[in-house]
């Protein structure tokens, strides 16, 4: 395993910028990638399993806040904090559908 795989993005929460149905290269997190605000992540959320998002906020605490990039996504807010140890990967490469 080299540490990058190929995940399908199913839902419309990351369009335009991930449009359903393409395909993202995530370069996985065995070494915690250094976290970018504007950055997608593939983590896995504790009640809403395996999400991608964009990173927006990191707070004083060190929690992480995602946001999906279209109005329908779940916000922030509803979503709450995830901790860095959540993150899966880091997207490196949007194979558009």
């Amino acid at each position: 395993m080299f540490g990058i795989n190929l995940y399908r993005v199913a839902g419309v929460s990351m369009q335009p910028r991930i449009p359903a149905g393409s395909f993202v290269l995530c370069m996985s997190a065995f070494k915690r990638p250094s976290l970018k605000l504007g950055g997608i992540y593939l983590f896995k959320h504790p009640r809403l399993g395996e999400l991608i998002k964009t990173l927006v906020k990191i707070d004083s605490a060190g929690n992480l806040w995602f946001k999906g990039e279209n109005d329908t996504s779940i916000s922030s807010q509803d979503m709450g904090p995830v901790r860095s140890s959540r993150i899966i990967g880091k997207v490196t490469l949007i194979i558009s559908a």
